[in-house]
């Protein structure tokens, strides 16, 4: 169906609604019937599949239509939810629908449809009546104050007969439209705030997790503040927890509320005052809950009002504990009788904010996975409390790692994907049962709820198929198709889902959000059912499922406390470290599944954070002796592969994402070893974009398998997200079975460039093996050089100076002093000695060398060398390459190939770090890897000195020009110069003309 059929179904639609407009606009005409004689009609128009004709498996139908549902006066559903197949997760744009004698310029009517689309995360929604059409901007956190403000176009019923003017609705929301991204294109194109309304609103322009983020972190300051003050003993560790569960609460029952699970609106009567008559005999929260804590009747009647808002919170904690079970509401800190609550007015406002009628959040529209990004990020910071004062700080690790590395929702839905969907395709539900899948460093859940989440969608699926089945394994037939039941899902959580992390924070929301994607489906009636019929408490335990350990540590740590003095003998130190550092094993923790052979999968992200820099040397040791893939500087993504790929069965798979540079860097040569050999590696994604706000590592996608099944790999190289979709490349991962070549992974979407790479390697020697390359000194450091130097002497630089001080006054290079064979000094000295940081020895500085700048320049000349014989001290920004036995000869003739296009080629290729869109460098351990041709008596090398050394004095000539003209000339002969040097060094390396064409062209 096209825009000419749309054109003269809903005109036919606007002559009905002209001539009979009357009745149509009457009260009695009810929102029922306009959605029936009306706007199911115009969707219909539009090429959606609205009465679900064609689509008829209710898992798989883009239009999700609601009945009326209304509890305490608030809507709590769209009427419409528009997906787009195959992802029916997503949602593409809501419709709210209102009978056409409403004015719809209504600022509830507004709030009620932006909230949905905000919380959604959807850039538009519509509110309709048919006589009009709005589209109101969804990407403003919803203020009911401004809320009129929102609103993008309104069209009459009228302006449909018009086509142009229809032509703006079709193109926006026709089925044809939306499958052609027509909604982010459009809101791509809508006006962002600028200038001063830019600062006004920018609280408001935010998407749903950074908002809520915002509000999280700002409720658990107030929190945290409160309990300090009026619990001045708590630890940093005891307010941490304190206001992470009482969070935990809150967002919990709001879920309750929003799904309509729990009747009641929970969270506004924690505010509101009971009136009297006793609550006992009234309607409210109150009358439910147990006595325990409130004392006898009669010491209570009459007097509701003086109960707390953080009292009743606690009440309503126990009657939903007895329902509900389950971490949340398990006993802890903020149940004690020895706390002091919160003062009312700071709960109570928080409360207040959160409550249905204030909160701009509806938790039925927000994804369960967006839930878990937020928490990620939450966890990332802790409260510290000194006596005087209470901050919020980031926890250690994540500061030295730079950031929350929280995977998006595209990433972990394709590791998912690519593992356990692809393990459980065509296997019947008691098959699954005996399936195994974790993540051993799941932080919130993120990866284990969408595993859970494709569990549950491949049973809905199969038992679609297989209805005889469906009705002896106890699912429930709903609206003509069958769904699971509660306890089928409490089944799958707890037979499939496994995880680990070291954080208690983590691993309790880990199963609150496993316990929210549980009930996500459910409805006061089923959830009833399960505690009334079954008697049975609606959340499973998880504390066999998700677990809080060390998956790097085991328990043997425990009897090296000889070895290991961090294990010392003094009395509660070992029990200190103990706890701090939760040694665990598997064999222990998870007996039944190791026996049988370990997990069938093991997704995550694990941790990127550097053991030399948060872990203590007798750790690194421990590590060092249980790890056979450790080399040099550990870094926990390396010890976390090794760990992860030795607990997955014969035939499991692992996939994780982490940073790419896993596939050169020589501390992951024995891992990548490790792999190769075995042909482990099935799929690599390398992706060459920022995955990860505003943390600048560039991941990998891997994909293990412990079953070999040849030595082929799949590989892809994407540069954004569209990219997800490319075709793989296929590669002999035998190729890479070098030990020479430390085991590097080298790719390239181009097989022609890894056949020239390898055969300018065959051909040539390494710069290591010929030539001593240095790093430059450092000059300053806190606590370092002799006498050790100070903050202040960091700060003033002492040694620095603009003028020769005396004989060890030296004059400084940096890296913005070297040029392509050329240097210039910026005039600066530096007083050289045993008093400097690191200052290396002086023979680097003073023999013939070439300088190196470690920042690279733009293709096609990347490096920038040059050669120097005077006495010049540098800092590390500057590389020193010396020739063993000082050959200026040798040294110009590497100089000559270091800045050729055909080096710069190779570096950008094969240099772990060329890639790096910020800032891309060499480092020592690559250059020390890069190929070099030896001197030898051909003419071709004698030439190429000898058009260094004109190259080298035409570049300081070109310096020291002054005129406009001289600066052209000598500029292009340096040019001519540097195209004879790359026309050698090609015939030197043995380049074809196909092959110079590679070079050119890249």
């Amino acid at each position: 169906m096209g825009f000419p059929d749309a054109f003269r179904q809903i005109s036919s639609l606007v002559n009905d609604f002209k001539e009979n407009e009357k009745h149509y606009l009457n009260p009695s005409y009810s929102e029922a019937d306009v959605r029936n004689d009306f706007i199911n009609k115009f969707f219909i128009a539009l090429g959606w599949d609205v009465r679900h004709e064609i689509q008829k498996n209710p898992y798989e139908q883009e239009v999700r239509v609601e009945k009326a549902v209304t509890v305490a006066k608030a809507q709590k559903r769209a009427d419409y939810t528009f997906y787009l197949a195959p992802n029916f997760r997503d949602v593409k744009f809501f419709v709210e629908a209102k009978k056409p004698s409403h004015d719809l310029e209504n600022k509830d009517y507004f709030f009620q449809t932006v909230r949905y689309g905000w919380n959604a995360n959807t850039p538009v929604a519509v509110l309709s009546d048919f006589e009009e059409f709005i589209i109101l901007d969804c990407r403003f956190r919803p203020d009911i104050n401004e809320i009129l403000n929102y609103r993008i176009k309104i069209f009459h019923y009228s302006d449909y007969a018009d086509e142009e003017k229809l032509k703006e609705i079709y193109y926006l929301f026709s089925r044809e439209a939306v499958g052609d991204n027509s909604i982010e294109k459009f809101a791509e194109g809508l006006p962002k705030p600028r200038g001063k309304k830019k600062t006004l609103v920018k609280a408001k322009y935010q998407n749903i997790d950074e908002a809520f983020l915002e509000e999280l972190d700002e409720v658990r300051t107030r929190l945290a503040k409160s309990f300090k003050k009026n619990n001045t003993h708590l630890s940093s560790d005891e307010l941490t927890e304190a206001t992470q569960r009482t969070i935990d609460r809150l967002v919990f029952i709001k879920f309750l509320e929003d799904k309509m699970i729990e009747p009641h609106h929970y969270v506004s009567e924690f505010v509101k005052p009971h009136p009297n008559p006793s609550p006992y005999k009234g309607e409210g929260l109150l009358d439910s809950l147990s006595l325990s804590r409130r004392g006898t009747k009669d010491e209570v009647e009459g007097k509701a009002d003086s109960v707390s808002a953080w009292e009743k919170f606690l009440r309503a904690s126990r009657a939903l504990d007895a329902k509900y079970n389950g971490v949340v509401f398990k006993k802890s800190l903020i149940d004690s009788r020895n706390l002091v609550e919160p003062d009312d007015k700071t709960f109570s406002s928080i409360c207040d904010d959160l409550s249905h009628e204030n909160s701009p959040y509806n938790f039925d529209a927000i994804p369960i996975h967006i839930l878990g990004s937020i928490y990620e990020r939450f966890l990332g910071k802790v409260v510290n409390a000194t006596d005087k004062r209470v901050t919020i700080e980031e926890k250690p690790e994540v500061r030295k790692a730079g950031g929350v590395y929280y995977t998006p929702q595209y990433i972990v839905n394709y590791i998912v994907d690519n593992t356990v969907v692809k393990l459980i395709e065509g296997k019947t539900p008691k098959e699954i049962a005996k399936m195994r899948f974790a993540d051993i460093a799941c932080g919130s859940g993120s990866f284990l709820i969408t595993v859970y989440e494709r569990l549950i969608d491949y049973h809905k699926q199969w038992y679609q198929q297989h209805p005889e089945q469906a009705k002896k394994d106890g699912c429930i037939l709903y609206e003509g198709a069958y769904r699971l039941s509660l306890q089928q899902k409490q089944k799958i959580l707890l037979n499939n889902i496994y995880g680990v992390d070291l954080d208690q924070q983590a691993v309790e929301v880990t199963q609150l959000s496993l316990y929210l994607k549980l009930l996500e489906d459910e409805t006061t009636a089923t959830a009833n059912d399960t505690w009334v019929m079954f008697k049975e408490q609606i959340l499973p335990d998880l504390n066999k499922n998700i677990i809080c350990g060390n998956s790097l540590i085991g328990t043997d740590i425990l009897n090296l406390s000889l070895q290991f003095p961090l294990l010392g003998k003094e009395r509660g130190r070992g029990e200190v470290d103990e706890l701090k550092l939760k040694p665990m094993d598997f064999e222990n923790v998870f007996p039944d599944i190791m026996k049988s052979g370990g997990f069938d999968a093991i997704v995550g992200n694990p941790p990127y954070v550097l053991s030399r820099e948060v872990m203590d040397t007798q750790i690194k040791e421990y590590y060092s002796k249980q790890y056979m893939t450790l080399w040099e500087k550990p870094n926990t993504f390396n010890l976390f592969l090794e760990r992860a790929f030795s607990l997955i069965s014969n035939k499991g798979l692992l996939s994780y994402i982490i940073p790419n540079s896993w596939l050169t860097i020589e501390s992951c040569k024995l891992s990548r070893k490790h792999f190769i050999t075995k042909n482990s590696i099935r799929i690599l994604d390398d992706l060459n974009y920022n995955v990860f706000k505003n943390v600048g590592v560039e991941p990998l996608i891997i994909l293990l398998s412990k079953k070999s099944i040849g030595s082929k790999i799949e590989y892809r190289r994407l540069l954004n997200t569209k990219d997800m979709h490319n075709p793989y490349i296929k590669f002999d991962q035998n190729s890479w079975n070098n030990a020479k070549n430390n085991y590097s992974i080298y790719l390239s979407a181009e097989p022609a460039i890894n056949i020239l790479l390898d055969k300018i390697l065959k051909r040539s020697s390494i710069i290591g093996e010929l030539y001593d390359v240095r790093t430059g000194l450092q000059a300053y450091e806190y606590n370092k050089g002799k006498p050790k130097q100070s903050k202040n002497d960091v700060k003033s630089r002492i040694y620095d100076y603009n003028y020769k001080f005396d004989n060890q006054t030296y004059k400084y290079l940096v890296g913005k002093n070297v040029e392509r064979y050329a240097h210039s000094w910026s005039k600066n000295y530096l007083r050289y000695g045993e008093w400097l940081s690191q200052p290396r020895t002086i023979d680097i500085f003073s023999r013939p060398r070439i300088l190196l700048r470690e920042i690279t320049s733009k293709p096609p000349y990347t490096l920038l060398a040059t050669y120097i014989d005077e006495v010049y001290l540098n800092n590390k920004s500057i590389l020193n390459i010396l020739e063993f036995s000082d050959s200026i000869d040798n040294l110009k003739f590497l100089l000559a190939q270091l800045n050729s296009k055909l080096i710069s080629f190779y570096y950008k290729c094969r240099a772990v770090k060329s890639s790096r869109k910020l800032f891309p460098k060499v480092v020592i351990k690559d250059l020390r890897r890069f190929p070099t041709l030896s001197m030898s008596d051909n003419s071709s090398v004698k030439k190429i000195i000898c058009l260094v050394d004109q190259i080298l004095t035409t570049k300081k000539q070109l310096q020291e020009a002054k005129t406009e003209g001289d600066k052209n000339y000598l500029q292009r002969k340096c040019d001519r110069l540097d195209r004879e040097i790359d026309e050698l060094v090609y015939q030197l390396y043995g380049l074809t003309e196909e092959e110079i064409k590679i070079v050119e062209g890249n």
